[in-house]
């Protein structure tokens, strides 16, 4: 199945104040990028950069700590968080959405829209700002 969003890049300035507030928000290991975990990931060229769980065949995203990326073909794409405007990245989340969202504040971040209910996906939502100040849509089936 072909899904609308095939990867997503979530730009920090703290990036393990970032890293700390999606684990404690999903309640999940976020992974970063080591070389001495044998990885080839550039980090002279990336920066900093961690990678969200995610099963086989689904969407994947990361958090990354870098203001600029210069391409093989030389234009140049800027890094900085965004502000509580402009696109939204949904987060599953696995359980409550509740449960989630009472770990937001305290993990350094704002519930700008509580839990909303989506009927027709038999789901539910709602809207975050982040610890870095970026506005993310958590979803949930429960």
């Amino acid at each position: 199945m072909t899904h609308a969003i095939s990867w997503f890049e979530i730009p920090t300035t703290e990036f393990d104040r970032a890293v700390d507030f999606y684990a404690t928000v999903l309640d999940s290991e976020i992974s970063e990028y080591s070389p001495e975990d044998g990885d080839d990931y550039d980090h002279e060229t990336y920066g900093r950069a961690a990678t969200f769980p995610v099963e086989e065949g689904e969407v994947g995203g990361m958090l990354v700590e870098i203001d600029e990326f210069t391409s093989d073909s030389g234009e140049t794409i800027h890094y900085a968080p965004a502000s509580e405007s402009g696109i939204v990245v949904y987060l599953s989340v696995d359980g409550d959405l509740d449960d989630a969202l009472a770990r937001v504040e305290s993990a350094g971040g704002e519930v700008v829209v509580p839990t909303q209910s989506l009927e027709e996906m038999e789901g539910h939502w709602a809207m975050i700002v982040d610890s870095e100040g970026n506005r993310v849509g958590l979803m949930s089936t429960e």
